[in-house]
């Protein structure tokens, strides 16, 4: 499922989780930029930048709020919004110098790598223009605080209280990467949906006086008028980091994992003590088959729910009812959203989908292995399904009217 932010994660991860805490894919396809967004191909423009109402003072208004998570994400985020004239190597970071920091102290600083002090965010802001040619002021956020680590849901009600506040906006978008919620949603999909259920479980987060409720945006949702077109000329095809060549390293990447940790622990549930070999025909489903990965496609998810978790899950079968994907920080936002008058959607890419539980031979696939599996898949795939969602947040927010 979705991923931890970057900030304060070293010491308080599940080990498991590491390999999706990656900032970059690895060699494989270290070497596959983000491509150049080709908006002539949807007779559209790209987003313009608004530069000369930004300063190093204030968070300026906004009609919408844009917001996202990883690094990953929000290169895939900056790579669209702001710079989609060029390629964008996965370990390219210079682009982070024009973006601005709040701070909890409500100061605002230009990005510094080497800040001694934690911002709540960083925002850059464009203007995108809809069906009936209006500028739409966007905000666009990448959030450095998360569920699952200090300062746990307070600092993420903070961060949305502030956005709220300080912007004006009428409307917030999430947008990043999640676990699927199904078997038929493919590596790379994009979804939108406008409903989200919270279900937490860290102590750290037992303040919420919402857990296990469920909150739907009744008032608006995203327009599907420009989806088709971007997902036929503009997203990204997974096949081309995702592929027999990518998957015989990753799968190696497993097995060595599962071979160096054996023998580390008498615990015969901790995943690191198998030995067991895992091989194409045990871990590639078909949301994972090269096969069905030759077009990234947009799902619409309208009154279905999303799970919002404060813990690392994977879906294991296929429910009656399923959610439509499964992340750590959006019921959140509906809920602080509400409070506050805003309208909301969420839309999110599959970076990591439902993986098998048992080996072509009906073995069981310990927990673990799958957490890591997950894992691996992320940190590969992570940096391009994210620019898949971030396009169909621009074809909500440019199609609306």
């Amino acid at each position: 499922m979705s991923r931890y932010t970057d900030a304060h994660t070293t010491p308080l991860i599940d080990p498991l989780l590491t390999p999706r805490l990656s900032q970059k894919p690895p060699s494989a396809c270290a070497d596959i930029p983000l491509p150049v967004v080709n908006w002539q191909a949807i007779d559209q423009t790209a987003p313009t930048r608004l530069d000369g109402d930004l300063n190093a003072n204030a968070v300026p208004n906004a009609d919408l709020i844009l917001v996202t998570w990883t690094s990953a994400e929000w290169s895939a985020l900056d790579h669209v919004m702001l710079n989609s004239s060029t390629p964008r190597a996965s370990d390219d970071i210079a682009w982070r110098q024009k973006w601005f920091s709040y701070f909890n102290d409500d100061t605002v600083n230009t990005y510094s790598e080497d800040s001694t002090n934690d911002p709540l965010f960083h925002f850059q802001l464009v203007g995108i223009s809809n069906t009936l040619g209006e500028q739409q002021r966007v905000l666009l956020v990448k959030s450095q605080v998360h569920l699952a680590h200090p300062p746990w849901i307070a600092g993420l009600e903070s961060m949305l209280d502030t956005l709220f506040a300080r912007t004006g906006a009428k409307r917030i978008v999430s947008t990043g990467t999640a676990g699927g919620g199904a078997i038929t949603d493919m590596l790379g999909a994009a979804i939108v949906t406008n409903m989200a259920q919270i279900n937490l479980e860290k102590p750290e987060n037992d303040t919420c006086g919402y857990n296990h409720q469920t909150f739907r945006c009744e008032t608006w949702f995203p327009s599907e008028d420009l989806y088709q077109s971007t997902q036929q000329y503009l997203m990204f095809a997974m096949n081309q980091v995702w592929n027999a060549a990518t998957i015989a390293d990753a799968i190696e990447e497993l097995n060595q994992g599962q071979n160096e940790g054996a023998g580390e622990t008498p615990d015969a549930s901790n995943a690191s003590a198998s030995n067991d070999t895992y091989h194409y025909e045990d871990l590639i489903n078909a949301p994972l088959s090269p096969d069905n990965l030759t077009q990234a496609h947009i799902k619409v998810a309208k009154d279905q729910p999303l799970l919002t978790t404060d813990f690392y899950y994977i879906e294991e079968t296929e429910r009656s009812s399923p959610y439509c994907f499964l992340e750590m920080d959006d019921a959140v936002i509906a809920h602080q959203a509400e409070n506050a008058g805003l309208e909301y959607a969420f839309i999110r890419n599959v970076s990591d989908p439902i993986v098998t539980t048992h080996t072509a031979s009906g073995a069981p696939i310990p927990e673990s292995v799958r957490g890591n599996w997950s894992g691996i898949v992320y940190s590969r795939c992570g940096f391009y399904s994210s620019f898949n969602s971030v396009l169909m947040s621009w074809a909500a927010i440019a199609g609306s009217h």
